[in-house]
């Protein structure tokens, strides 16, 4: 499992230039303290693969619905916790390490009329109080690599969950040992302090007392997806930088370049994770 990141993770490429969302709202006509329809977030609020197809398969599987309670471990800016929220009715506490990414969070949810169903907590997933079986269920989406105790996150998350609850996590993983290169960018681009096999991301939520664990490859669909994002935003440089800035566009350019090269090494790869309490 690699381990010991000696970065910070606001230097992380995708979390810096953040005022690329109040830019990207700008070019729709919405000013900085104007109110905002969810689904106009859609496009600059989550980020993971597969945007909000990714929070309705979640909201599925987990079987999400008004009286639920989820919790969104690594929520960043409150994408997929406003998303589930606005589609499911749900009530979502979303906990996120950064105060720069909380603070951003919790004005776009107020703005979208949704902090009466979307908390926010910033924090540290780790150490941060959680009440024993307050949530119907958990998820996670390409956070967790960044945590280094994982199976510690996960004993925490099973004792968060009520008996029945449901988890569901994407994530990175590690295919195969990466070159000293390649790790280094894991480490420094990706901020990846938790990559490890399928078998043992499973096996840490089975020794937390999850049950019925679904493990997913996703590396087939995630890599040529990355490839093509690449591509794509290679193709629209103009258009993002005159919205969003030139430094916005080479820091994620950067992250999506180094993500590329790290699928094609054949070390990176992507799991979904569907477990029970």
């Amino acid at each position: 499992m690699v381990k010991e990141n000696p970065s910070r993770i606001e230097a992380m490429p995708l979390y810096t230039n953040l005022d690329r969302i109040a830019r990207g709202l700008a070019a729709q006509g919405i000013g900085p303290n104007d109110p905002v329809r969810p689904d106009q977030l859609f496009a600059l609020d989550q980020w993971h693969y597969h945007g909000t197809e990714a929070i309705a398969a979640a909201a599925r599987a987990l079987g999400l619905g008004p009286h639920s309670r989820a919790l969104d471990v690594g929520a960043g800016v409150g994408g997929p916790a406003r998303y589930l929220a606005h589609t499911t009715g749900c009530r979502v506490t979303a906990l996120e390490l950064q105060p720069e990414l909380h603070a951003i969070g919790m004005d776009l949810t107020r703005r979208t009329g949704l902090a009466d169903r979307v908390t926010h907590l910033c924090g540290d997933a780790l150490v941060e109080p959680l009440p024993d079986a307050g949530f119907d269920a958990a998820v996670s989406f390409l956070a967790i690599v960044h945590i280094r105790e994982r199976a510690r996150l996960f004993q925490r998350l099973a004792r968060a969950l009520r008996s029945g609850g449901g988890c569901y996590v994407e994530d990175l993983c590690m295919l195969k040992p990466f070159t000293p290169r390649d790790w280094e960018d894991a480490r420094r681009v990706v901020y990846a302090n938790s990559l490890s096999s399928q078998a043992e991301y499973a096996q840490d939520l089975k020794a937390a007392g999850f049950s019925d664990v679904a493990v997913t490859d996703l590396t087939p669909d995630w890599a040529p997806f990355a490839a093509q994002r690449l591509a794509a935003w290679r193709h629209n440089h103009a258009a993002y930088a005159s919205v969003h800035g030139e430094g916005a566009y080479r820091a994620q350019e950067l992250f999506y370049t180094v993500i590329v090269r790290l699928y094609v090494s054949g070390s990176l790869g992507g799991v979904r994770l569907v477990a029970r309490k």
